[in-house]
């Protein structure tokens, strides 16, 4: 059976990546940007690593109990994978150990999950898609970039390995999409509906145009890419294609290719669904995926819905005893019977986000699952010294970390993480998740108070210990902030300010809880404490301005930024300098209240971004990553002295194991 995440799981991961990027503002003791954070007085940098672990779980479930227990299957690096027929053996693509290692290999685990063979490199490079044969004795593996390989299973008593057999392109242009039949042999079809015969070797044995059967058929416009799965009945005599990009539909035919049009429905209109498991030997299938789950007879091809209760399920697949499904859906795993009874409620692991499933031996599922939340330590020369899973959920988050190094928190997702690191005690907090804004955490110098952003958007407070919760709902003469664009908090933990996307800042005074309203010239998405009180926001007029606890402004706006906006502030402990990221993270100067300029300017080369700056010994300091949508963009973070700049060169950040 083959796995990978579909198009339209993967889309539905993409977005949920991209509403959940988070970012955090600078401060004087706690400099951070995105998801770095620097100590003041500490040897310590605190990064909320990008870093994903993705691997494969073994789900049992235990009907009589009403549960689903997970465990580790394999080892992590997981990038595709497919179960062969009752979990008999697992086959996965991954890039072995190794720093210069890219190549990816395939990988055989038994029904332990322990390796066997040898891991054999790609024939296509990366892997998009894997599929075990029905008899589990072929694997195929697919690209993105329209090519095939077939490898045979070969065994000698325990030891397996693969063999292999055939290597062809399908298409150089066009989306396609492939599956085995019960007698072994391969499918191959591209999204004009040409489909081509090959033997489980990929000889091939015939072409067919589905558009000559149906003169209905059109074959899919660009404009209309997305999803293209082939699914095939284990009978054999029906297959079932899903296509579109939204909307999105599924098309069943029969064994010779001629389309069947479904019971329910008008003429020459196909089933709106993004997934198809079939059932009961093949006699009937179940379609998900855009409305409500409807279970297909092949027979009469009469529908009817899967269940009376409510599903969300965006992938079915039935067990190894075909009677039972399993789904998935954001809340994880559940069972059914295939007469739409739940067995076990959604059930998931750890902060693992499971994206895919297969059915594996009896009563157990294999899932692929991906977690981040990893925080990293540093010292300030880059020297890795520990590495942290906070248990938060996304691959991405915002960090803060006091003046001492003492106290860390991480928020990802709706999880506040905070770790005591001299009592090795941590905490947990749930923030209410509003995807249509970012997430900000900020915390005293002292680190005896921390703050998150949260849904309204509101201010959430916690005492070091995790104690002492309290919200502030921030409304002004029946105002509200806007989406959130900055977030800090004095060094006393005694105010807090917020910039949002109107250009306004709320500023906030924990002693009496209560809350200001400051209109700005410009939108700001910058913000930062002062030592000696009161906030400096960034305008995206390119000026910086300073305001006073209550709100009036201190002094005239300070021309900082040459290009463009304001992305970052970072003011020195003495408080007479402040460092300035522009908005392009490309740009930096240190600057004095009068506008001197003290170090810089520099501008990094397009295939860097700067992150984070503070300063060490009096020097100002920047951290850079590299820009991943440029692929000639280096691995790792880097540390530059701004005035040095480019002439002493970078040191990187050593990489953790």
């Amino acid at each position: 059976m083959g796995t990978g995440p579909s198009r339209m799981r993967l889309l539905t991961c993409l977005l949920s990546a991209l509403f959940g990027a988070l970012a955090i503002t600078a401060s004087a003791w706690a400099q951070s940007a995105a998801s770095i954070a620097v100590a003041a007085d500490d040897d310590c940098i605190a990064v909320y690593s990008g870093r994903v672990e993705q691997r494969l779980l073994r789900a049992h479930f235990d009907q009589a109990a009403g549960k689903v227990a997970f465990s580790p299957f394999g080892p992590p690096g997981v990038e595709a994978f497919a179960v062969a027929p009752k979990g008999a053996f697992v086959v996965y693509a991954a890039v072995p150990g190794g720093f210069f290692e890219r190549t990816r290999h395939l990988v055989l685990l038994d029904a332990a999950g322990r390796p066997v063979g040898e891991p054999i490199p790609s024939p296509i490079g990366a892997v998009a898609q894997l599929a075990v044969s029905p008899k589990g004795d072929r694997v195929a593996a697919s690209s993105e970039r329209g090519w095939i390989s077939l490898f045979a299973v070969e065994r000698a008593g325990p030891s397996m390995r693969l063999v292999p057999r055939a290597t062809f392109g399908v298409s150089a242009n066009r989306p396609y999409t492939y599956a085995f039949r019960p007698d072994g042999g391969l499918v191959t079809m591209t999204d004009d509906w040409v489909m081509v015969y090959r033997t489980s070797d990929g000889a091939i044995q015939r072409v067919v145009d589905l558009k000559t059967l149906n003169r209905t058929l059109e074959p899919v416009s660009r404009e209309e890419e997305g999803l293209f799965q082939l699914r095939w009945s284990p009978r054999g005599d029906r297959f079932a294609v899903s296509w579109g990009g939204g909307p999105m539909f599924t098309t069943i035919f029969d064994a010779a290719g001629h389309r069947l049009q479904p019971a329910d429905i008008s003429v020459g209109e196909d089933l709106p669904a993004t997934d198809v498991t079939f059932i009961d030997g093949g006699n009937a299938a179940i379609l998900a995926g855009m409305t409500e789950p409807v279970v297909v007879r092949m027979a009469s091809l009469a529908s009817k819905p899967f269940a009376n209760v409510e599903i969300n399920a965006t992938q079915f697949m039935a067990l190894s005893d075909g009677r039972r499904l399993m789904t998935l859906d954001d809340k994880g795993i559940a069972l059914w019977s295939d007469t739409g009874k739940q067995l076990v409620a959604p059930a998931g692991f750890e902060n693992y986000t499971i994206n895919s499933a297969a059915a594996g031996a009896d009563n157990e599922a294999i899932a692929l699952a991906v977690r981040g939340g990893w925080i990293d330590l540093f010292t300030k020369e880059g020297a890795f010294v520990l590495r942290i899973q906070s248990g938060t959920g996304g691959p991405g988050g915002s960090i803060a970390i006091s003046a001492d190094g003492d106290v860390v928190s991480a928020l990802g997702r709706t999880e506040l993480y905070t770790l005591i690191r001299p009592e090795a005690r941590t905490w947990r907090a749930t923030i209410p998740f509003d995807q249509s804004q970012r997430q900000f955490v900020a915390m005293a110098a002292t680190g005896k108070l921390i703050a998150a952003v949260g849904r309204g958007p509101s201010v959430l407070t916690w005492s070091r210990d995790g104690g002492d919760l309290t919200t502030y709902a921030l409304e002004v003469d029946g105002q509200r902030p806007a989406r959130p664009a900055g977030f800090a908090m004095a060094p006393e933990g005694d105010a807090m300010a917020l910039v949002d996307e109107r250009a306004a800042i709320w500023l906030i005074r924990t002693a009496d809880r209560s809350v200001r309203r400051v209109a700005l010239s410009a939108q700001s998405w910058a913000v930062a404490p002062l030592p000696r009180g009161g906030f400096a926001a960034g305008l995206a007029d390119g000026t910086i301005v300073r305001l006073s606890p209550d709100g009036t402004f201190a002094g005239p706006p300070v021309k900082a930024a040459e290009f463009g906006g304001v992305g970052l502030i970072v003011v020195a402990p003495d408080g007479e300098s402040f460092i300035v990221v522009e908005d392009d993270e490309l740009s930096v100067r240190h600057l004095d209240w009068n506008g001197k300029v003290l170090a810089g300017p520099l501008r990094t080369s397009r295939s860097d971004r700067i992150q984070a700056a503070f300063f060490h010994h009096d020097r100002a300091m920047l951290i850079l990553s590299p820009d991943k949508s440029n692929i000639y963009a280096g691995d790792g973070l880097a540390l530059v002295d701004l005035v040095a700049g480019r002439a002493a060169g970078r040191t990187y950040f050593e990489q953790p194991n």
